[in-house]
Order: structure tokens, then sequence, then C-alpha cells
């Protein structure tokens, strides 16, 4: 619990609540509590009513949704949804059981062995969604899968839905975006997806949320749901980019970019984990791949 705000304190107490060896000296406390890392220490200014726990920032960002090529030159393939972008806080205590980082794997675009999509029937999808990223017992969700000859699957945010050309026995057909926020967070994690349009027979955009949403506190922006365009292209990797549709015949499909998890607090190194790097008065932990954040 933490210290008294007021009267006197002493340093048992501050030991209780801090640790440390017998016998103990202020000089074991530096950088605890509100101390400095060196220099002078004063009981109640750097200890009235602080405790043995640190705040954190975090991002969460899953990974970003996969796209299937066209199997036709007339039918155009989405793009992947952007994968589920969260921005949240913690309160940690140091020494503590390690924390379990999942980070996201972009969605596989699907097709062939070679990667090739073949001749499609309304209804399937041969993409797959992204994975979850989580953190401290919280997630994001992975992005939806794009539609070629159907609708974009829901995700973090929604794939966009495909275009299906009206051609001898087929109807021309705009198919619908998934729906974003798929794990029902306040605020949206994602947007949906769009759809399938007529002009020039482009699949539906990506669905992500609003760029200055998106954009964390080391001023990078994550998680962007894109147009399609070309013969398509991958996410970029620990981003949570969605992979963009195209509308080239037979080309192969797209993977959405991995995810990415960012854990930063004020001061000094505190916590053990993921690449570790300071700025700005901040220390930043980042994990391109799975591991454990160790308090």
């Amino acid at each position: 619990m933490p210290l008294v705000g007021s009267g006197q304190i002493s340093l048992g107490a501050i030991a209780t609540e801090f640790g440390g060896d017998a016998p103990h000296a202020l000089s074991e406390y530096y950088g605890k509590g509100n101390c400095p890392a060196s220099g002078e220490i004063q009981l109640a200014a750097d200890f009235y009513g602080t405790a043995n726990t640190y705040d954190c920032q975090y991002l969460l960002v899953a990974g970003g949704g996969g796209a299937s090529g066209p199997d036709s030159s007339s039918n155009g393939a989405g793009s992947g949804g952007a994968g589920g972008y969260r921005a949240l806080t913690a309160t940690l205590t140091p020494g503590s059981s390690g924390l379990t980082v999942t980070v996201g794997g972009g969605g596989p675009g699907g097709g062939d062995s070679w990667g090739y999509q073949p001749w499609n029937t309304p209804g399937q999808r041969f993409s797959s969604n992204g994975g979850n990223s989580s953190f401290n017992s919280t997630s994001a969700s992975g992005g939806g899968a794009n539609g070629l000859l159907t609708t974009g699957a829901s995700g973090g945010s929604g794939g966009g839905g495909g275009y299906q050309s009206g051609i001898s026995y087929t109807p021309t057909v705009n198919y619908s975006g998934g729906s974003g926020n798929a794990g029902g967070y306040s605020p949206a994690e994602g947007a949906p997806g769009g759809a399938g349009r007529n002009t020039y027979g482009w699949g539906g955009d990506g669905g992500d949320l609003p760029s200055s949403d998106r954009t964390w506190l080391n001023g990078t922006t994550y998680a962007d749901g894109p147009s399609p365009s070309g013969s398509g292209g991958h996410g970029s990797a620990n981003t949570g980019n969605g992979a963009r549709g195209g509308r080239q015949q037979y080309h192969q499909g797209r993977n959405g970019g991995s995810g990415i998890v960012i854990i930063r607090y004020a001061g000094s190194q505190k916590g053990t984990g993921g690449t570790v790097t300071s700025s700005g008065g901040y220390t930043y932990h980042t994990f391109t791949s799975s591991g454990t954040y160790n308090p």
C-alpha cells in the first residue's frame, strides 16, 4: 500500500514498501518513489504517498487482414482490413511475475501451393484474418480478410468487399465490406471495410480508423486499411496494415502486415523485455514478436 502522505516517515516503512537489503540505506532507493537517479534524497518530497508501482502506457496493434488475388481480370479483390488499434494504460509492480506479450501475425493471402487463386465460386474465401495482439489481459483483434466473390470479413477493422463483374451467367455484385471493432471496445479499435464498386471494377478499401486516431505517442501511425491497386501488395511488417487487393488476373495472394506491442513509462528503465530504447524522458519496450515483459 502507498506510504503515508504526511507526518513522519521511517526508513523501515520505506523498506517495507520498496524492499532492499538490511542494513538499509537511502542510496538503495534511487529511482524509487519520486527519488532522483542520484544526488540528494528528501524523505517527505520523494516518498510521501508513493508506492512500489509505476504507471505505463501501452499500444496494441493486431495483424492486418490478408487479401486473395482475383481469379479473373473482370473481378476486383478488396483489401484486407487493418489490425485492431488500442492505446491503453496500466499500473505495474516491479518484481512481479512476467506478463505475456502476444504479437499477431499478418493474415495470409491464401491460394494454391504457389500462392495463386483458383477459379472462385461466389461465397468462397481464400484469405485469412490477421492474428490478435495482447498484453496485460487485454487484446486487439486481427484485421478482417478481404472479399473477392464474397463480402469482406469482420475484424479489428473489416476487410474490403469484392467486385463481381456481370458477365454471361453471373450478375454484377458489389459485395459489402466486413464490420469493424470485433472486440466491441470503446473507443472502437477499428472501422468497417468498404464495399466493392462498379467504377473500374475495384474491390473495396480495407477498413481503418482516421489517421489521427491511430497515431501513437511515439508519433508513428499504424493500422492502415489500403485501397486496392494494380496487382496488390503485402502489408509492411509490424504495422498492422491490411494487405492491398488488386485487379490483375491471377496475381498471388498478399499477406497482411504483422502487429506490434509497445510499452512505455516515464524515467529510466524499470522492466525488461522487447527492444529497449529511451526518448524524450521515456523508456520504450518494443515487441515485434511475442515474448514476456518483466516488470
